[in-house]
């Protein structure tokens, strides 16, 4: 599946008589029925108003840089019982613009990085069509992850209007990971070949939603499966490998991407998401599948137990203290490895200006 199916299908809405104008500067606009338009300043009516607007992006937490937009698509919905388009339009790369909508009480959304093509949005026409536009983790750059936010807006007004833009995914880091074998007869052996990934991942998220986040699609249903990670454009998103595990602490510096999934409980159609470290001890295979901020490996870990939320970030430190299970979806217990977890949103406010 990929972005196009999702409109397939998907009834256009009668055009809307609506007089919307823009300036640009490298900029493609399209007005709420979509016919591109360029005039001068003085030649925008006085029915009509500019804002000026300030996208926060979110960083990460320990990171030294913004995460970066490449483009942006802006839409403009009249804040009225129909929240009909009002205007609409897309920016690449983060230099001003100035674009202009009818005054009045307005709904601003931004999504910024939607691997979308330039004429992908045509069948959003109100603030309901775009609340149903779906994302695919498939899709998704970890250098540029897709994010959105809303503000309520005033045309008319000189203010200047702030949209805190939200990553859709959530980050899974692995600080630190070694073995203790004591005691044991393969105490001192390493833990060889590894491979770590995700499990039960939720493929898809509305590019609005906030939680409530049960998987419509799935992928690496209770396994690996690197033919499905083939059609991903970074498969590093949800898989990883790394050096031998021994006594002495590795930091791996592993950085794995999920959408949300916080389904208040696990059943065959919504698993929950699982982060596997799988390795070979003496020649024997074992995974070390860990719920993520769940059970076991949730509050008692650090985690607050409520599975995996948007925009946030998991950091694990793992001891691996015996041979795991035999089966990446047989979650471990706490006497094969010990687990801590620290739970916090991405932060620290940083922003690029968009002057609308």
């Amino acid at each position: 599946m990929d972005s196009s199916d999702i409109h397939k299908g998907r009834r256009q809405a009668p055009s809307m008589r609506i007089r919307a104008i823009a300036l640009l500067i490298s900029v493609y606009c399209i007005p709420a029925f979509y016919t591109g338009c360029s005039l001068e300043d003085d030649e925008i009516s006085g029915e009509q108003d500019r804002h000026n607007v300030v996208l926060l992006c979110r960083k990460d937490a320990s990171s030294a840089t913004l995460s970066e937009i490449r483009h942006s698509d802006i839409f403009i919905f009249n804040d009225n019982p129909l929240k009909r388009l009002d205007s609409y339009q897309h920016s690449e790369g983060g230099g001003p613009v100035k674009a202009a909508s009818r005054r009045g009480d307005k709904i601003m959304v931004a999504i910024a990085n939607a691997p979308m093509p330039s004429d992908g949005w045509r069948s959003v026409n109100s603030y309901e069509g775009i609340q149903e536009e779906i994302s695919l983790l498939q899709n998704e750059d970890p250098e540029c992850p897709v994010m959105s936010g809303e503000a309520m807006i005033s045309s008319g007004s000189d203010e200047m209007h702030y949209v805190e833009m939200e990553r859709l995914v959530s980050e899974i880091r692995i600080n630190s990971i070694r073995t203790d074998f004591s005691g044991r007869e393969y105490d001192g052996e390493p833990l060889t070949d590894v491979r770590i990934y995700l499990t039960n991942v939720n493929a898809s998220c509305k590019y609005l939603k906030k939680d409530g986040f049960s998987p419509e699609m799935i992928v690496n249903p209770g396994f690996l499966d690197m033919d499905a990670l083939s059609g991903f454009k970074d498969r590093s998103l949800l898989y990883a490998e790394t050096e031998d595990i021994g006594e002495e602490t590795l930091y791996p510096g592993i950085k794995l991407f999920c959408y949300p999934n916080d389904s208040p409980e696990e059943t065959p159609g919504s698993p929950f998401t699982r982060l596997v470290i799988e390795g070979k001890i003496s020649g024997h295979t074992y995974w070390y599948p860990v719920t993520i901020n769940r059970g076991d490996f949730g509050i008692a870990s650090g985690g607050d137990g409520k599975g995996i939320g948007r925009n946030m970030c998991y950091t694990y430190d793992f001891t691996i203290l015996r041979t795991g299970t035999s089966d990446p979806d047989i979650p471990v217990c706490k006497d094969d490895i010990s687990v801590t977890c620290m739970v916090e949103p991405w932060k620290e406010m940083e922003n690029e200006t968009v002057t609308f």
